[in-house]
C-alpha cells in the first residue's frame, strides 16, 4: 500500500524546520520553484523577514519556506505528488 506522511492544517513546516535545527539534524527538502528542486544540508539559520520566512542551509542556499513542499519525507497536505 502506498501512502505519504503529511502535515495537517494545524502544523507548519516552520515548526518542523525549527525542530530539525534545534536537534541539529540534516534536512532533505523539496521546493516548488516553477518545478521541483531538491536541497540538502544542515539548517544554519531561519530568517523571518517582512517579505517572508527563509531558511539558510550550511552551504549558503537560501530557501523560501512558503515554497517548500516536503521536508525529510513529510509533505504538505495539499501537495499532489
Amino acid at each position: 500500500m502506498d501512502y505519504k506522511c503529511t502535515l495537517d492544517n494545524t502544523e507548519s513546516f516552520l515548526d518542523l524546520l525549527k525542530g530539525h535545527r534545534a536537534a541539529n539534524r540534516k534536512v532533505s527538502i523539496l521546493s516548488d520553484i516553477g518545478g521541483w528542486e531538491r536541497a540538502e544540508g544542515m539548517i544554519r539559520e531561519i530568517l523571518e523577514k517582512q517579505e517572508g520566512k527563509f531558511l539558510v542551509l550550511d552551504n549558503g542556499s537560501v530557501l523560501d519556506v512558503a515554497q517548500i513542499v516536503a521536508v525529510n519525507g513529510v509533505f504538505k497536505i495539499d501537495c499532489s505528488c
